[in-house]
């Protein structure tokens, strides 16, 4: 059985690392993309066969990474889509949290809340919040 808790809160500390994870994607493609390539000079037997493979592949890897880019938006979008349709105090009370790993002390005063202990509350419902309309109906607390 999934332990929607735990899921939610892995899907949100994934959430600023996922960012980060599409920086140093972009950067591959930015710095580590072939300026042109080279062609094979046919008129010599086998002599530009491996330009030709070294080619290939780094078209290949520039492919998987344009890929892992667009899969890695998608999950973003994904939960950001989520957090947008949460109440704006417990999206903000997760983005701090778990995105920005803001410390307690931080996030209680950036809420306007007098207790850390409190803060544990206000952290723990909106989590069920956001498992709920992450995952459905499976991650409603059982009574």
């Amino acid at each position: 059985m999934i332990n929607y808790f735990e899921a939610a809160e892995k899907t949100l500390r994934a959430r600023g690392l996922l960012e980060t994870a599409l920086g140093n994607l972009e950067r591959i493609l930015r710095y580590g993309a072939p300026s042109e390539y080279p062609s094979a000079d046919m008129s010599k037997p086998y002599t530009g066969a491996k330009s030709v493979n070294d080619a290939l592949a780094d078209c290949l890897e520039l492919a998987e990474v344009m890929r892992e880019i667009q899969v890695t938006r998608d999950k973003v979008e994904e939960i950001d889509d989520v957090l947008a349709q949460m109440d704006e105090d417990d999206a903000r009370i997760l983005r701090l949290w778990y995105i920005e790993r803001k410390s307690k002390d931080e996030i209680t005063e950036a809420v306007c809340y007098s207790s850390t202990s409190s803060l544990y509350d206000l952290r723990n419902k909106a989590l069920v919040r956001f498992a709920l309309l992450y995952f459905g109906a499976g991650a409603m607390p059982s009574m």
